[in-house]
């Protein structure tokens, strides 16, 4: 499921589609199967694709809304990339 749910929400990323990104993610937090998905690995993923994509809409919103709802032990581990991902970006 967690692959199917990167692909999907690369084409969006690629798409620049934040609309349609923002939906399927709240289609598939409601889903039963939600506490399953090994949440910061696709975060960290799709962080990244975003970054490499040089769409910075979409990075802004992984990094101030989807980020804050993890636990911290999940902040912990995810917030090294921040850095990297605005080197991506081409942001200083």
């Amino acid at each position: 499921m967690s692959n199917t749910i990167i692909e999907v929400c690369k084409k969006y990323i690629e798409e620049n589609n934040i609309d349609y990104l923002q939906l399927y993610y709240k289609e598939v937090t409601t889903s039963d199967h939600f506490q399953d998905l090994d949440w910061p690995s696709i975060f960290h993923r799709l962080y990244l694709h975003a970054c490499l994509k040089k769409k910075p809409e979409i990075v802004q919103w992984f990094e101030n809304v989807l980020y804050p709802t993890m636990d911290p032990i999940q902040q912990i581990a995810l917030r090294q990339i921040f850095p990297y991902g605005r080197h991506l970006l081409g942001k200083n």
